[in-house]
């Protein structure tokens, strides 16, 4: 698939085109979601990807509104997104529903919990499990929210335990004042005592935040990585300060970084989808 100059339409940081506009804030290895606005002759169509709407040629027929994952292979001097999928082009168009019907129970639930903490008077403060059941329990309007989203997780989990890329949970009181929060969880190797965790979520300073989780029965250690990392050092002083000397398996703080460009999709994008 390929993007071609569309012409300006205002100014975005200086002015420019679509295509000026669209390089300004990507890079190659990046994946990103589109839509398909309008089809054209000659297999060109208007697709609308990050708020930009821009032609381009697509190498297969789909459907007016149907919703793409591409990958960035190129910027310069064309830009050259690469379709991807999830094996065969209908398993694909099903994984990409699937994930787009859980996005929306699951900001619906986002936009419902905040209010609710604070009529409850627990907004500003970390929630417990315990508090966060009690909560839904107290507010059937959040509960039935929250259910509608772990339902819509459900074939999303088992489409990736089917291939074997591990388990997942929404498991929102974890990062309740972020969102687009989901945890995977897997074992490392056939044989290994090790298990793997990862909680991701979209913080609204640190950007998409990625906390990997190693544990076995005697030690756990976790990396963090940020798509803001301009943060990490705040973090890091964070995460020091929140370590208890009476529990009975302290989490070892590897390092905090960058998280790569390639995984600004999330991780459900790069676990279900392949280039």
């Amino acid at each position: 698939m390929r993007i071609s100059g569309s012409g300006s339409s205002g100014s975005y940081g200086g002015g420019g085109s679509r295509s000026d506009r669209f390089r300004n804030r990507h890079r190659p290895g990046q994946k990103v979601r589109g839509v398909l606005l309008k089809n054209l002759p000659d297999s060109m169509a208007w697709v609308a990807i990050d708020g930009e709407r821009l032609l381009a040629q697509l190498e297969t027929t789909h459907q007016e509104g149907s919703r793409l994952l591409f990958l960035i292979q190129q910027l310069v001097p064309k830009i050259i997104l690469k379709e991807l999928t999830a094996g065969t082009e209908a398993s694909a168009a099903n994984a990409l529903s699937l994930i787009s019907d859980f996005d929306s129970a699951r900001t619906l639930f986002e936009n419902r919990v905040r209010p609710a903490l604070a009529q409850a008077g627990l907004a500003g403060r970390p929630l417990p499990l315990a508090e966060f059941l009690t909560l839904l329990a107290e507010t059937p309007v959040l509960l039935a929210a929250y259910l509608d989203a772990a339902d819509c997780a459900r074939p999303l989990g088992d489409a990736l335990q089917s291939t074997g890329k591990g388990h997942l949970a929404y498991q929102p009181w974890l990062a309740l004042y972020s969102r687009r929060q989901i945890t995977i969880v897997r074992a490392r190797g056939e044989n290994s005592r090790l298990t793997e965790a990862i909680v991701e979520f979209d913080h609204n300073r640190m950007g998409l935040t990625r906390v990997q989780f190693l544990g076995s029965p005697e030690t756990l250690s976790c990396r963090v990585l940020l798509q803001h990392p301009e943060h990490a050092d705040a973090l890091s002083r964070y995460l020091a300060s929140r370590r208890h000397p009476d529990a009975p398996l302290q989490v070892q703080v590897l390092n905090v970084g960058k998280l790569p460009r390639s995984s600004h999709a999330g991780i459900l994008a790069e676990l279900l989808f392949k280039a």
